[in-house]
């Protein structure tokens, strides 16, 4: 399978892995062959790229970090805002990702606007796990870090799609409701005694930045609970790694260039360093270009090195292994 922007996408060309919509529900079954009224309808949800069957990529494989049946159940407890199912799909999540110890962040983000709030809180979570399996944490430990990260966009349930989904720079007003959305999501779980202070602090915190220049409160570096600085970490990789209304995904190597330029100022060095042992970088699938100007898949990662993974040349399909053939380099994805 590949994945490619969604205009370079022909007709009949056979989906490999599902699209799903907004609650959870899946709008296009692994192995539906794409018509064109079902290519528009995508792109007008804001679909940027699909994952596809052809036979350049036929035995290239991509596999999701938690199952379909997980990311199905989990969508809809976010979408219905029941909180109590959400606490039970983070500690899945955590079970999910205990059986995988040497999984990476090997996809591109496969989302549409309309839920990008639910798929972005359970990528947040998949991330943050995977981070505090790095870092050494327990097993209840992971389990609190899992709630806190599927719920600490909760309070954004509160603001109107008008703003959520603006195609273009928010106001000093909107921009000051939006801010409103960790306290908001405080109050929401404040008062349930089943919930672990420690979740209820990483929802209020996942703003706050290290040099304290975060909302709501300005915390300051070792302030901030620690399960916040971990999903702040989380959370905007994969804010800048999806396809928004108002801007397209950027890639990922790019997004980890942000993040470490960002070390100190909005977060902690020690999490993204986390972040970086699991993230490839030239996802599976991708196209990129070569330093020689050729454009090629690829088509598996090595694990010793993220960078030089890999790749089948698209005008031959001769199989290159950069680690090998170190007068190669990647230069760019092709989107």
């Amino acid at each position: 399978m590949r994945y490619l922007p969604i205009e370079k996408i022909h007709d009949d060309a056979v989906l490999a892995m599902p699209v799903y919509s907004g609650n959870g529900s899946i709008l296009l079954n692994a192995n539906t062959v794409l018509k064109r009224s079902y290519l528009t309808k995508l792109m007008g949800l804001g679909f940027a790229g699909l994952y596809i069957y052809d036979e350049i990529s036929e035995d290239i494989t991509v596999e999701a970090l938690v199952s379909e049946e997980l990311r199905i159940e989990t969508l809809k407890a976010l979408s219905s805002l029941n909180i109590d199912t959400c606490r039970l799909m983070a500690h899945s999540i955590v079970d999910e990702l205990l059986k995988k110890p040497h999984a990476s962040i090997d996809m591109v983000n496969v989302a549409s606007f309309d839920n990008y709030t639910y798929t972005h809180s359970l990528d947040v979570a998949v991330l943050s796990v995977m981070i505090g399996l790095a870092s050494g944490l327990n097993y209840d430990q992971l389990k609190r870090l899992s709630e806190g990260a599927l719920l600490h966009d909760i309070g954004k349930m509160n603001i109107s799609l008008d703003i959520l989904n603006k195609n273009g720079p928010l106001t000093e007003e909107e921009m000051a409701v939006v801010r409103l959305h960790p306290a908001d999501g405080y109050q929401m779980i404040k008062g349930d005694s089943t919930i672990p202070a420690t979740v209820k602090e990483a929802v209020h915190a996942h703003h706050e930045n290290e040099d304290g220049s975060g909302y709501p409160r300005g915390l300051i570096g070792n302030k901030i609970p620690s399960f916040a600085r971990i999903i702040h970490v989380c959370d905007v990789y994969d804010a800048l790694t999806s396809n928004r209304i108002y801007r397209r995904a950027i890639n990922p190597a790019d997004a980890m260039e942000y993040l470490m330029s960002n070390c100190y100022t909005m977060f902690a060095v020690k999490y993204v360093k986390k972040l970086m042992e699991y993230v490839t970088p030239y996802p599976t699938g991708i196209t990129v270009e070569l330093s020689d100007g050729r454009h090629a898949i690829v088509v598996r990662q090595n694990n010793t090195h993220y960078l030089r993974p890999c790749v089948r040349l698209l005008d031959t399909r001769e199989e290159i292994d950069l680690m090998k053939v170190l007068n190669l380099t990647i230069i760019q994805i092709v989107i």
